[in-house]
């Protein structure tokens, strides 16, 4: 049996491929277990097989910085493309033989007599309920792996097939068919031009939609041979490039300040997107398509063939909500009738139902679900860990999300930080560590009161909002290369680390050195963006984003 402290992992996706990397890389730490509700690693990219299915954030910057790919195919992959490359990691990192597939998570308790987890699981396919400790939990389960679907009236009664594009059925013959798609979000936009490919001229599309979207016109170019060589060969280059798109998405942050110079941004695309509209799209769908709410209050949608999909003689856009289902129809809330085959939800996921269907239960048997409910929505210290819940890491938690960039660079921030805070644990004997209720409190303080000067909060209603209190409980609401700055060093002040039933202090002068310095390199970035304006400074900016691989020598 190993000496080690064991770690749970749930999930198998990005994040908790990465978490279970850097335990290794960073802390040479072996003992850990990940368990996955599905039957394969990859999350999202597992789960999503619909048509035209791909990312929108660039491939050399949607990958982990520690498994660089030189010969992505294009500037943005497609599902399988990006799974095979997260089934190349896990295989590279041995990842595989320490999954335990189709084990959904049920309940996680912390026992403060004994610094240790217990965690029940059961078997999706046989029913058996198995309970496993750990002195640490790590929550990787994600928010867009769990289908929304509304309840509509009568929608058990459908006789064709139905399901959510995040279960796509592929054994369905789309040719001839009468398609209801219900919604036109990121995933919609990129299946519909391909089922309307798919019917044909026998079949009808019909897309009901609620909302419009600021649509960004964008091809997906492929990636020449002599790209590909320079990626691989040439020193730097990859990260040089990484760079480069670091600093070219950072930049529409700037975009969603509530200033005049956010407005003037967000004026642009305003015009931009307009003119796409005008430009691609029949005219009678026009001002369906234009949205009514501030750019950037919803992550942008972006397409090349959409628009110009709803010209097909086979294609149908109406603004109108579904009422009832009958056993071959939509009926609509004006009352128009839609005689369908086949009925697909794209409406979604249940973003708000943090950590769902687990029961998260610490000191003094607190339970993490009750508390964020009276709070308004999930709250967690920089997004990573919950005060009276030692031991235990969120990642892709609570306000630590971007509007605007890369998911897997913030999942990679939380996960260095939490090896940080795990080292004391899993290296120095220490028992457990949770963070203050004081400084939890702090920080929250400063998170919301900055997301009321951006545009996430102008009045839109999005998937980063409560839809009962409208609390953000998804952004963080400053530039990425800031989260990472401050997820480079723990403040140790703001932890409680107990050792044998004894508060240990801790804190490292080179620690304190490094984070002065840090310190003043912001505070000159912040000097540089008063003096010379924010689309001027994205280079002092994006100079951190350089030594991202180097931050883990002080982990």
């Amino acid at each position: 049996m190993s000496s080690q402290k064991r770690v749970i992992i749930i999930g198998s996706g990005v994040s908790g491929m990465a978490m279970a990397v850097q335990l290794q890389r960073l802390l040479g730490h072996q003992n850990f277990t990940i368990f996955e509700k599905a039957d394969n690693i990859g999350g999202t990219w597992w789960h999503n097989r619909y048509p035209a299915c791909a990312c929108d954030i660039p491939s050399h910057f949607y990958s982990y910085s520690f498994a660089l790919k030189p010969d992505w195919s294009t500037t943005y992959p497609g599902r399988d493309e990006l799974h095979d490359y997260f089934l190349s990691v896990a295989e590279k990192y041995d990842l595989v033989r320490r999954c335990k597939f189709n084990e959904m998570c049920l309940k996680a308790e912390w026992d403060d007599a004994r610094s240790m987890w217990s965690v029940t699981f059961q078997n999706t396919l046989t029913g058996k309920v198995s309970v496993h400790e750990a002195a640490v939990v790590v929550s990787a389960v994600g928010t867009l792996d769990r289908p929304a679907i509304p309840a509509i009236p009568g929608r058990e009664n459908f006789k064709g097939v139905a399901f959510h594009s995040a279960r796509w059925n592929p054994s369905v013959q789309m040719k001839g068919k009468r398609v209801v798609v219900l919604g036109n979000g990121a995933s919609a936009t990129q299946f519909v031009p391909k089922l309307v490919e798919q019917v044909g001229s026998q079949g009808q599309v019909t897309q009901l939609v609620k909302s419009a979207h600021w649509w960004t016109k964008r091809g997906n170019p492929k990636y020449p041979e002599s790209f590909k060589w320079t990626m691989a060969y040439v020193p730097f280059a990859a990260r040089i490039y990484r760079i480069f798109l670091a600093w070219e998405l950072e930049s529409f942050f700037y975009s969603f300040l509530m200033t005049p110079s956010g407005a003037a941004m967000r004026e642009k695309i305003r015009n931009d997107t307009y003119k796409f509209i005008e430009t691609e799209a029949p005219k009678e769908y026009q001002e369906i398509l234009k949205p009514d709410y501030e750019p950037g209050c919803k992550r942008r949608v972006n397409t090349l063939d959409y628009l110009r999909t709803l010209h097909s003689p086979n294609m149908l856009l109406a603004k109108d909500r579904p009422a009832r289902i009958t056993a071959t129809e939509v009926i609509t809330e004006s009352g128009e009738i839609y005689p369908a085959d086949v009925l697909i939800y794209a409406t979604g996921f249940l973003t708000q139902r943090w950590l769902f269907p687990i029961e998260v239960k610490g000191r003094e048997g607190k339970d993490l679900s009750k508390i964020w409910d009276k709070a308004g929505g999930a709250e967690a210290y920089k997004g990573t860990v919950v005060a009276d819940f030692p031991n235990f890491f969120v990642l892709y938690g609570p306000n630590a999300a971007t509007g605007q960039h890369s998911v897997i660079f913030h999942s990679e921030c939380q996960i260095n930080y939490s090896c940080r805070l795990l080292r004391p644990i899993l290296r120095e004997g220490v028992d457990s560590i949770a963070v203050k209720p004081q400084a939890q409190k702090r920080d929250l303080e400063w998170v919301h009161g900055r997301l009321g000067g951006l545009v996430f909060n102008s009045g839109c209603q999005s998937w980063w909002m409560d839809p009962i209190t409208k609390k953000n409980t998804f952004i963080y609401p400053d530039p990425m290369f800031k989260y990472w700055l401050r997820t480079i060093f723990p403040v140790w002040t703001d932890f409680d680390l107990i050792k044998a039933s004894r508060k240990v202090n801790r804190s490292h002068p080179v620690e304190v050195m490094v984070t002065l310095l840090l310190a003043a390199a912001g505070l000159w970035s912040l000097y540089a963006t008063n003096l010379l304006g924010p689309t001027r400074t994205h280079i002092f900016d994006q100079a951190a984003i350089l030594v991202q691989p180097l931050t883990s020598k002080f982990a």
